[in-house]
């Protein structure tokens, strides 16, 4: 990136500023130098959110002046700056054009910095308060559990039932051929099979029908998003003497939701229920740390100015509130434990100016708030312990790299400890060569070339596990199989470990990876003071943090947002303790929040074992597959070197085509070629790549009848009557014909030939009646033996089967030939037909010994 050494003008410490160059969103943006990408795109989002302020007549020339340098932050600063300056002169705020000014100037220069920030109300009305006290709670409580369960399934479920309806416009649209067959279900099975699964997802028949006649008319049927609305929200009044019975209750309610908020007085409810329609603002403290000082009076003035603006944004009457962000981090700078006396007492200092410089402006409190947090740069809002001494940092070149925050690093400088020592400990070495049991020796010797530990080396700032540093995509899958003998199939598994396969124990992994990489840890890391460690560490007891929030409350007067995390595996009865203890410590209000599901969450469901039927004397019912469901595994099963298959020659509309395939050794179709007689190098060349890729298709599991469905009905030149195939009388396109006969000798699917059932009058040998010689009426059609090596190869079978062996015709009937030959039947040496009655055979006219029949 290009920086430019360019910085803000006004009040506060200077900042050097960049023009951003990367992704087309933050392309020529002018921000600060040490925001990652991450801040800037928040703030863009912010300004892009802003209204222009409103033309005033009679605007002081103060307020006309642009401001330096433009453009900053996509001009959000600016835009914002300039309407709360106009809104406090035309207002009658500012007695003299000179105040107006310098307001604007000092917001703008705090805004430009990242010292505050502001943000715009999150709901248009108040949160209802259910008060337990009055008839009709319980009710009230359970209709409120029911709208956040619904708020959070509605979005899924929309999406999926979008996705499966327009499934089924896609099928419609995809089929060649007549529209009537196209739309009805029984015909067409692609669209039988997105209907079932549109129906399974909760579709209903007549919404079904609807995406069908959107896909006739070459539309397709698509939901529109669901409406991203705020997560439902409630304020829970407790009676005078607590939850009276009904911890239980409460606890089970805010473990599923979250978002109900537990408060002890009503003046406490109705604050918190009308905050969310106000605007918030917040106040990084650490901007105002100066070689360990606090810089108070710096403070006070920005929270009086904050307050201000506040107060012309939320008009004369409206709810408004402002934070201090990054209490915890600047206790921290100031090398103060958290669970400490005077760390309780520095912040309720800080507070307590926050309060008094604000006045009647803005209520000044702890807040939970994401957008600010992220655009002050992952500042906490609260009065919750800091995150930890290591943070993520992004290099000129964007990669995102582990680095030790500000505040560590100023509270080593306070205890007078060596930073150098704490970024080891935390951030590692960042090289092999002294690591143990994992160095650059050990390596060398199983086989590690110069090549792959530059390789490995080379990322080991961007992982955060040592095994992801000689992951196949760094090391390479060749130096995998050749040197350390890995397999396809281990190379193939997600969660392949090369270090485990080169025989390296998991302790052996750990203790490397803490002196390569660094361990998060404190309680591991020796080469740390026991003051320092309690300074940084982050995992406070739920005592301290109860203490700090009791602290800043009492001085800010209002009630503070304290939300209790639990881990999503947390159950009710974890939730009812941690309750109590919190409502035991004397807190004003609560609010249990247990954190969300991982991404990659899913539940292990083991098969339902089949059930034994019921022993009745009822015939059981008969069931029809109608549709199986095969999962295989997505690696490629590999045809045999020496296989079977055949080939058929045709002709579609006078063009000559020679299907060829190739089949597995259980006769399942792997493989197939498409030739083309006598036609241009373009077009054979597509078929030629077509077959390619359906055969790799088949052999990664694809099912045949899902390119069978897709590509027959397709209607293209070459097309007409077809030549020389015994069950296809025509087609609309080569890939018509392939599939047909693909799906008639491979499926079954006798629905394909071109005249219908009477049009496949075959035998099952690969004959029709007499191969159509003249029959007589009534006359019966007598099948005669065909010899094997009309359907096995000779030379694919290398001799093995017997000249005389031959494929025996369907026999008559068991009633006619009790009729006929009441003796049993003996099987004739020459041809093995079961047709020898009174010493001749039937079929070949053979005479078989009398005394070896039955």
């Amino acid at each position: 990136m290009r920086f430019e050494r360019r910085r803000a003008k006004g009040a506060g410490p200077e900042v050097e500023l960049r023009t951003l160059e990367g992704a087309d969103a933050l392309r020529g943006v002018l921000a600060p130098c040490a925001w990652s990408d991450a801040r800037v795109q928040a703030w863009l989002d912010w300004a892009d959110r802003l209204a222009e302020p409103e033309a005033v007549k009679d605007l002081p020339n103060v307020l006309r002046q642009p401001f330096s340098p433009t453009g900053l932050l996509g001009g959000g600063p600016a835009r914002k700056a300039q309407d709360l300056a106009q809104r406090g002169w035309t207002s009658g705020l500012f007695a003299r054009p000179g105040d107006a000014g310098a307001f604007r100037d000092e917001l703008y220069s705090l805004l430009s910095h990242g010292v505050i920030a502001f943000a715009a109300p999150t709901r248009p009305a108040p949160l209802p308060i259910i008060d337990l006290a009055a008839p009709g709670a319980s009710a009230r409580l359970q209709a409120f559990a029911a709208e956040v369960s619904a708020h959070d399934l509605a979005g899924p479920a929309m999406r999926t039932l979008g996705e499966r309806l327009a499934a089924v416009s896609d099928a419609v649209r995809r089929c060649e051929g007549d529209a009537a067959a196209c739309g009805d279900p029984s015909a067409n099975p692609a669209l039988a099979r997105m209907a079932r699964a549109a129906r399974a997802a909760g579709a209903s028949d007549a919404a079904i029908r609807n995406a069908i006649g959107a896909g006739l008319c070459g539309l397709s049927d698509t939901l529109p998003p669901p409406e991203t609305s705020a997560r439902p929200a409630c304020i829970i009044l407790l009676p005078e003497d607590g939850p009276s019975g009904r911890e239980r209750e409460l606890a089970a309610l805010g473990w599923r939701t979250g978002s109900a908020t537990l408060a002890l007085t009503a003046a406490d409810a109705a604050a918190l229920a009308s905050r969310p329609t106000g605007p918030v603002a917040a106040i990084d403290l650490m901007t105002y740390l100066t070689d360990g000082s606090i810089d108070t009076a710096g403070i006070e003035a920005a929270a009086r100015l904050t307050a201000t603006a506040l107060r012309l944004e939320a008009g004369p009457d409206g709810p408004a509130t402002l934070a201090l962000a990054n209490t915890a981090g600047l206790l921290v700078a100031r090398g103060l434990a958290y669970d400490s006396e005077e760390a309780r007492a520095v912040a309720a200092d800080l507070w307590s100016r926050a309060v008094t410089a604000a006045g009647n402006l803005a209520d000044v409190a702890p807040i939970e708030h994401a957008e600010l947090s992220l655009r002050l740069g992952g500042a906490g809002l609260g009065a919750g312990p800091w995150q930890g001494p290591g943070t993520l940092a992004e290099t000129g070149d964007g990669e995102i790299i582990r680095v030790i925050a500000a505040p560590a690093l100023e509270a080593c400088r306070q205890l007078g400890e060596d930073p150098d020592v704490l970024r080891l400990a935390l951030t590692g070495h960042r090289d092999f060569d002294e690591a143990p049991h994992i160095n650059t020796a050990s390596l060398s010797a199983l086989g590690f070339t110069v090549l792959e530990l530059e390789a490995a080396q080379s990322v080991l700032p961007l992982v955060s596990r040592l095994p992801d540093a000689f992951s196949p995509l760094v090391i390479g899958d060749g130096f995998l199989r050749d040197v350390l003998g890995a397999s396809a199939e281990q190379l193939a598994e997600p969660d392949f470990d090369t270090l485990a396969l080169a025989g390296f124990s998991a302790a052996q992994v750990a203790e490397a990876e803490r002196h390569i990489l660094g361990d998060d840890r404190l309680d591991r890391v020796s080469d740390i003071s026991a003051g320092l460690r309690a300074i940084l560490d982050p995992e406070q007891p739920l005592s301290a943090r109860l203490a700090m929030h009791a602290a800043i409350e009492d001085v800010c007067g209002g009630p503070a947002d304290l939300p209790l995390a639990m881990t999503f595996a947390a159950l009710p009865s974890e939730a009812v303790l941690l309750q109590a203890q919190a409502l035991a410590a004397g807190v004003r209000t609560l609010r249990l929040d247990r954190v969300a599901p991982p991404r990659d969450f899913s539940l292990n469901l083991a098969e339902e074992p089949a059930s034994e039927p019921a022993r009745t004397t009822e015939p059981p019912v008969q069931e029809r597959i109608i549709e199986r469901v095969v999962e295989r595994d997505r690696t490629r099963r590999k045809l045999p070197d020496r296989r079977k298959g055949y080939i058929q020659k045709a002709a579609v509309g006078g063009h000559k085509v020679y299907l060829h395939t190739g089949e597995y050794d259980d006769g399942e179709l792997g493989e197939i070629f498409i030739d083309m007689h006598k036609e241009g190098a373009a077009f054979r060349s597509v078929m030629n790549n077509f077959a390619i890729a359906i055969s790799i298709g088949l052999q990664y599991g694809v099912p045949l009848e899902e390119f069978v469905d897709a590509f027959v009905f397709t209607r293209f030149e070459p097309a007409g009557p077809v030549t020389g195939n015994d069950t296809i009388r025509s087609a609309t396109s080569i890939l018509d014909y392939v599939f047909r006969e693909l799906g008639i000798s491979y499926l079954g699917r006798n629905d394909l030939a071109g005249g219908g059932a009477e049009t496949l009058n075959a035998d099952g040998l690969g004959r029709g009646k007499a191969d159509g010689a003249p029959q007589a009426p009534g006359e019966a059609f007598e099948a005669e033996p065909q010899p094997a090596s009309r359907f096995i190869s000779k030379g694919f079978s290398r001799g093995a089967a017997p000249d005389n062996l031959v494929f025996l015709p369907f026999g008559k009937r068991s009633a006619d030939i009790a009729i006929d030959h009441p003796r049993a039947a003996s099987v004739c040496p020459s041809c093995g037909d079961q047709s020898v009655y009174a010493g001749v055979c039937e079929t070949c006219g053979g005479v078989v010994d009398q005394g070896a029949m039955p």
